[in-house]
């Protein structure tokens, strides 16, 4: 018997996720419950801006959820839950590299 594949609330095509990778760049997803979510990075101005609430961190995340999000299930911006359960797309939008310093 063969495993039949649900379709997500707010799952978009691939048509339409090439179209946001060519707007936007990188992109990534969050599911829970039955909901999908896509998600491009902040730029300079937001993440900026989001990292000047850190003292308020709902605000934080809210912000970045927000101010990234491209489509997909409204769920992830308006229901703080599911904004909460993001934790781990935080991290992915607000990735930061690691550098090597050396004194010369």
């Amino acid at each position: 018997m063969e495993k039949e594949e649900k379709t997500l609330v707010g799952q978009a095509t691939p048509e339409q996720i090439e179209a946001w990778k060519k707007e936007h760049g990188r992109l990534f997803s969050t599911t829970a419950d039955g909901h999908v979510g896509y998600f491009r990075k902040p730029n300079r101005k937001e993440l900026s801006y989001a990292l000047s609430l850190q003292s308020k961190p709902l605000e934080m995340t809210e912000v970045l959820i927000k101010q990234c999000f491209v489509g997909g299930s409204r769920v992830f911006v308006d229901d703080v839950e599911y904004m909460l359960g993001c934790d781990g797309l935080i991290e992915k939008l607000v990735n930061v590299k690691m550098a090597d310093v050396g004194e010369l």
